[in-house]
């Protein structure tokens, strides 16, 4: 079954599993498709979701070094031809202006055969970006769609501790947004609230909720914790002081704090009777990272698979 059939159908569990692409050295890129090979043995997912990282000066200097790394759509064809699994493709739209947009998202169609994207819009509202914001590339897609006779399948990002979040999620799935991906959570506060304020957003509208696909990632050193949170990702200091209270425990700990959080949104579905459709999106941030990541998506995918089933 298609992926976006998959997630269409709010009945069936769905979860992808996100890596950064590899660095540009002769082999790597290859290599990771066997890493994805192995990965696939040893559990089921149902696509590989494929970030573009821009650093923005927003965001002040990068904690690890900047590498130049694989195209994520070159990497995405290389994991649907050889691994066989469908890639979903990450595009900061703002960057460039909406013909070199335009452009970028035909060629990856014909060229790359991809047809799975997520757009992510700029980091600041204060910022006179270039390119399309998130609306604006959603309608542009979904011209291309009707022009070219294209499938394309459109996700966007939300972030559940930023203020009215539902109601951009709302305004996105009424221009082409079929799915969510969450920032990674290291909290479930603000996802809970956030999935129920959405849900009554939906209802207001008279529209079905769309699939939010809640995002993990183990953290195994200071590196890691410090590359999420450069990326903006929020870890309370309760947490983040346990997870490093003990130097040889920092990935199982970690593991423990996820499992923990996605058991606590699961409860709050079920107590407050959420209709919207979850899934899972674990990350594998570090190229170390990848046993640990492993393991994460097994716990949490049990977990999850048996929410489904229960529901």
């Amino acid at each position: 079954m298609r992926l976006r059939n998959k997630i269409l159908n709010s009945q069936l569990p769905v979860v992808v599993y996100e890596i950064i692409p590899p660095r540009i050295v002769d082999g790597t890129i290859e290599s990771y498709s066997e890493k994805i090979s192995s990965l696939l043995s040893q559990t089921h997912i149902d696509a590989i979701n494929i970030p573009e990282i821009h650093a923005e000066e927003s965001r002040g200097k990068r904690p690890v070094g900047d590498r130049v790394r694989a195209e994520p759509r070159e990497f995405g064809r290389l994991i649907q031809e050889s691994v066989g699994i469908e890639a979903i493709v990450n595009r900061v739209c703002v960057h460039g202006g909406f013909e070199q947009q335009e452009e970028w998202f035909r060629s990856t169609l014909d060229e790359f055969g991809i047809e799975n994207f997520v757009i992510v819009g700029g980091e600041s509202s204060e910022i006179n970006y270039p390119g399309p914001n998130v609306i604006e590339s959603a309608k542009m897609l979904r011209e291309i769609t009707l022009e070219d006779k294209t499938e394309i399948f459109l996700g966007g990002i939300c972030l559940p501790s930023r203020k009215n979040e539902s109601e951009r999620m709302l305004r996105k799935s009424q221009n082409g947004v079929e799915f969510f991906t969450t920032q990674v959570i290291y909290d479930s506060e603000d996802v809970s609230k956030m999935i129920g304020h959405y849900e009554r957003a939906c209802e207001n509208s008279g529209v079905s909720p769309k699939r939010i696909l809640l995002s993990f990632a183990p953290i195994s050193t200071k590196k890691n914790l410090d590359f999420l949170k450069w990326l903006g990702v929020e870890i309370p200091e309760p947490t983040e002081k346990y997870i490093f209270e003990e130097p040889g425990e920092i990935n199982n700990r970690s593991i423990e704090v996820s499992t923990k959080i996605l058991d606590e949104i699961i409860q709050h579905i079920n107590e407050h009777e959420i209709m919207v459709p979850i899934g899972l999106n674990i990350e594998h941030i570090m190229t170390y990272n990848f046993q640990h990541s492993v393991d994460l998506l097994q716990k949490m995918s049990m977990k999850y698979r048996k929410f489904c089933l229960n529901g």
